[in-house]
């Protein structure tokens, strides 16, 4: 079994505090990890002391049910239903991070990330107003489990040659019985926990509220202006096989390109497109084409060339140029095509 360790120091005025540990390695399987925290951390239901616990994944009916145990895994503290929680890349290492609670309370744990992936888990802390839905939902999974649990059990009646396999399914789905039970137990905690954390919540809801309406009129307003530009020039900058550094004889073009931006005042954009060929698997290549693009857009940020003015996105081994199946081919497929997109509006005014 791969552990991750992890040393948290908590800092309590924090709002939100995201952890990237050392020597993160990835196990599929149960996302074990191995967390030692240097002072008390809140889950919900319960307030885990300074220490070492194992993290893991313990269902293969539901993937979002946690089990919490000590460091030797002799003693099982908790087992929390999560819901699936995002960010937007991947952290070579475990992440978690806290919500923020009053002065002298512990840090409370609300998303785990393992390393490599932007989908964790995330703790579920509920409003007294919507308890007893959320019991009403766990026991409706608690149900679920143990019918899934009974349909193995007549399976393994039917298939009598697989004694063995048999009896290692009947030592799962008494697992399976054990975390029900426990799961029973933190909807009660839950249920009892909740009314001190309904304010909070509330706050939290108008919060998202207006930001998602804010990021709304942000987009509606960029899609509008959209159509009021046309494509002035374009420059293709490639890359060595399996590779995200610009090459010296493109850094020269990328100056041309930032020249012309960062010298208009206004009614400038630029759009960049990222490629790869065709060898690798089309989630690496995905990766590879976005790191290209990031790569490209540090550079022309370096020159002077405004943030704000630069959109990207990674295509991977869509729409390539040049045959794969050589090595000339390849070479052209690997690539970031930059468009200098000009308003319609500024070169009517510069034409009179």
């Amino acid at each position: 079994m791969k552990t991750v360790h992890i040393t948290i120091a908590i800092i309590a005025a924090a709002m939100l505090m995201t952890l990237s540990p050392a020597n993160a390695k990835a196990d599929e399987l149960d996302k074990k990890t191995v967390v030692t925290f240097s002072q008390p951390v809140e889950i919900p239901g319960m307030v885990l002391p300074a220490g070492t616990y194992v993290f893991r994944r313990i269902s293969n009916i539901d993937p979002h049910v946690v089990q919490i145990s000590n460091a030797d895994e002799t003693q099982v503290y908790a087992t929390r239903l999560t819901i699936p929680g995002y960010r937007m890349d991947p952290a070579e290492q475990t992440v978690i991070t806290f919500e923020e609670r009053p002065n002298g309370s512990p840090q409370a744990i609300k998303r785990w990330f393992y390393p490599g992936e932007t989908s964790g888990e995330e703790f579920v802390y509920t409003s007294s107003s919507r308890t007893k839905d959320e019991i009403g939902a766990i026991q409706a999974q608690i149900a679920a489990m143990r019918n899934a649990q009974a349909q193995q059990e007549e399976r393994m009646d039917v298939v009598g040659q697989r004694a063995q396999e048999g009896l290692a399914e009947a030592k799962r789905a008494a697992m399976a019985a054990k975390t029900a039970n426990q799961m029973a137990a933190a909807a009660d905690r839950l249920a009892a926990d909740a009314d001190r954390r309904a304010e909070a919540a509330r706050l939290n809801a108008r919060r998202s509220v207006n930001q998602i309406d804010t990021l709304a009129e942000q987009v509606e307003g960029r899609i509008a202006n959209l159509d009021k530009y046309k494509m002035a020039d374009q420059t293709t900058v490639t890359f060595n096989f399996n590779s995200d550094e610009l090459r010296k004889e493109d850094m020269s073009k990328l100056d041309n390109v930032a020249r012309s931006v960062s010298g208009a005042h206004s009614g400038c954009l630029i759009e960049l497109q990222g490629f790869t060929d065709k060898i690798g698997t089309e989630k690496y290549n995905l990766g590879l084409s976005d790191r290209r693009v990031e790569s490209v857009l540090r550079y022309l940020v370096s020159k002077g060339v405004p943030l704000y003015r630069i959109s990207l996105v990674g295509l991977g081994e869509a729409d390539p140029v040049a045959d794969n199946q050589t090595a000339a081919g390849r070479e052209q497929n690997r690539r970031v095509e930059i468009q200098v997109l000009r308003s319609l509006d500024t070169e009517a005014t510069a034409a009179r």
